[in-house]
């Protein structure tokens, strides 16, 4: 098992990290579909599952690899914090460039989502969340008002979930609503991993006017567990500059919004 300090910023390039993540949302990889995702040999692949074994991420076993955790199905914060931040970073920064002052906003638990407070800091707004993160960040500003819906504590995310959290947050009307997933396409929609924090988005989403999405381009052709919504009820999409191409292009097909954020 992973020690609870331990975080992936030693991993040494962006495939390895993707790679624990993938295992991490999905259980289970195998070494031929990773290949062919990163376009490198089988043997690329299979350095990386074994450096990775021995760093404690995974467990490899014949033709691929299982995940280390346990009855767990969220990435520890600490872990998703050091995925593709760069990534995440730009992309948290073209999305607070579309919040206005006055607006009511809500964040939910991303660590994308976290990115985007320290860019929110000079804006007269009111944000809701349901993130431990997003509110001790916000609550230091005199200009954000910032809205804790509280609930069950969910540690490996810091943030609350449950039928209270749920019922609170159908109180509220949202303007515009920032929220990441595990994975997107056209066809399959936007998806999650933990039934729990699913739902709290699924409330998030039908008290919002606008629904932005923000998702890097790792998680394009990903699909998890459970359906939030289809692609095209989000009114923008807001992913980074390294989507390929006909990727982009079938999204923009089908009238979505997209916006792709670059340094």
């Amino acid at each position: 098992m992973i020690n609870s300090t331990q975080d992936i910023a030693w991993v040494g390039n962006e495939r390895q990290a993707s790679l624990i993540r993938l295992v991490d949302e999905l259980g289970t990889i195998r070494v031929s579909d990773m290949s062919k995702r990163f376009q490198v040999t089988e043997e690329t692949i299979r350095r990386d599952l074994e450096r990775l074994e021995k760093e404690g991420f995974l467990t490899r076993i014949h033709g691929g690899a299982i995940t280390v955790k346990k009855n767990a199905t969220e990435i520890p914060v600490l872990k998703r914090q050091s995925v593709n931040i760069k990534e995440k970073q730009v992309i948290a920064y073209k999305a607070a460039s579309l919040v206005e002052d006055g607006d009511i906003i809500a964040l939910d638990a991303s660590t994308t989502a976290l990115q985007m407070t320290r860019y929110l800091t000079d804006k007269e707004i009111t944000v809701i969340t349901n993130s431990i993160g997003v509110t001790l960040e916000l609550a230091k500003y005199p200009s954000v008002t910032v809205i804790t819906v509280g609930g069950y504590l969910l540690e490996d995310s810091m943030s609350f979930v449950g039928v209270s959290t749920e019922k609170v947050i159908e109180d509220y009307h949202v303007d515009k609503f920032f929220f990441s997933c595990m994975g997107f396409d056209v066809k399959r929609g936007i998806s999650e991993v933990h039934e729990q924090q699913a739902q709290i988005k699924k409330k998030f989403l039908s008290i919002s006017e606008q629904l932005y999405l923000l998702a890097d381009h790792s998680k394009y052709g990903q699909k998890s567990l459970i359906k939030l919504v289809n692609l095209n009820k989000v009114d923008y999409l807001i992913t980074d500059n390294k989507m390929a191409v006909n990727e982009l292009s079938t999204i923009r097909n089908t009238g979505i919004n997209t916006i792709v954020a670059d340094q």
